[in-house]
């Protein structure tokens, strides 16, 4: 390397330690929210940021079969629109919240516990956001809570808040941070399956005090318009993105133009046509990053998911992520980040699916 070059900064990077697909503990370290939107899966984000701030997140993760823990945080203000992981409850314990931190259009700081059923998710995110997520099957967390459990489980999400007062949330905050400071400090202890089935009994185990009904407790019936929301949500995840629209979308909610429109800017601040839009808006910059320069141009990459307009996709693309497209399949991709799971949830043409880490 001659004298003047610079030596490439990776723009996530990070170790992990332990079994892949059995589980692994990791730290990541990101500085570009592409780059956080392509470690962050099996959640599919996708980030505006907001204001001058660099963008940087810093996650300590735990991830098994069943379960992911991490705890993380943020430098600077951030959009966030995404679809939860399939199949999995997502539970926010708060740690440090900013004044306009929200979930769902609800401050952070609440009293009670953020969760969520998979689905759509919509969040604002202030600068020093510091949080712990928790993520759990609900295969797992049907086979530890009772049937009343369970259905609090479900009434909760239906409100996105589980109640809580301050104490509780951050006892359950500190129980997390040491089961994580524990599975980090001796990661030999993730080759052995019955450890691994007791730490995610504890994760869950944790939850039951917030889940017990109370007397009379009936659970909220779910709305027309939440159900199209929800059918519609089923839909995209497992679509293809190049073919999808908003009519699609009304068929498999089995609701109407209008109701499928006030369910989708009531839930995420967005029309049906807007999130899809954005959301392959997205999938393409990741494709785009992941391209070695050569091997696809932007063209191919932008009729695989079904855009025409090229002229107005590249400026929609520049005000979006401030640089044009090309821009993005020149940069070099320096990505030594681990991933959240050891079996890695992927975007492909006809959805999202599995593919397995070598």
């Amino acid at each position: 390397m001659g004298a003047g070059d610079e030596i490439p900064v990776p723009l996530a990077s990070g170790k992990a330690s332990g079994y892949p697909g059995l589980a692994i503990v990791g730290i990541q370290e990101c500085a570009d929210p592409c780059h956080w939107e392509r470690i962050s899966q099996p959640w599919e984000l996708m980030a505006t940021q907001l204001g001058a701030v660099p963008f940087h997140n810093r996650k300590t993760f735990l991830a098994t079969p069943n379960c992911i823990l991490y705890h993380e945080s943020f430098a600077s203000r951030l959009k966030v629109h995404a679809l939860s992981p399939d199949g999995m409850a997502a539970f926010v314990v708060p740690v440090r919240s900013g004044a306009r931190t929200s979930w769902f259009g609800r401050p952070l700081h609440e009293r009670g516990l953020p969760v969520t059923l998979p689905g759509g998710a919509e969040a604002l995110l202030e600068a020093g956001q510091e949080h712990i997520m928790l993520l759990i099957r609900k295969t797992l967390l049907r086979r530890y809570l009772s049937a009343q459990g369970y259905a609090a489980l479900e009434a909760a999400a239906l409100s996105r808040l589980l109640p809580a007062d301050a104490e509780t949330l951050a006892a359950l905050a500190a129980r997390l941070r040491g089961l994580l400071t524990r599975t980090h400090g001796a990661p030999e202890m993730l080759r052995h399956p019955a450890a691994v089935a007791t730490l995610e009994t504890e994760l869950v185990t944790g939850l039951v005090p917030m889940l017990s009904p109370t007397e009379g407790e009936r659970r909220v019936p779910l709305s027309l318009r939440r159900r199209g929301f929800d059918r519609a949500i089923e839909c995209i995840r497992h679509a293809d993105l190049a073919t999808l629209d908003a009519a699609d979308l009304c068929v498999a909610a089995a609701v109407s133009p209008r109701t499928l429109e006030y369910a989708f800017r009531e839930e995420l601040g967005l029309s049906p046509a807007a999130f899809i839009r954005r959301l392959r808006l997205h999938v393409l910059r990741r494709a785009l990053l992941a391209s070695a320069l050569g091997e696809s141009t932007v063209t191919e990459l932008a009729y695989h998911l079904g855009f025409t307009q090229l002229g107005r996709l590249a400026g929609t693309y520049r005000r979006t992520f401030g640089e044009a497209p090309s821009a993005t399949l020149a940069r070099p991709l320096h990505d030594e980040a681990p991933r959240l799971w050891p079996t890695q949830p992927v975007r492909t043409s006809n959805g999202i699916g599995i593919a397995v880490a070598g």
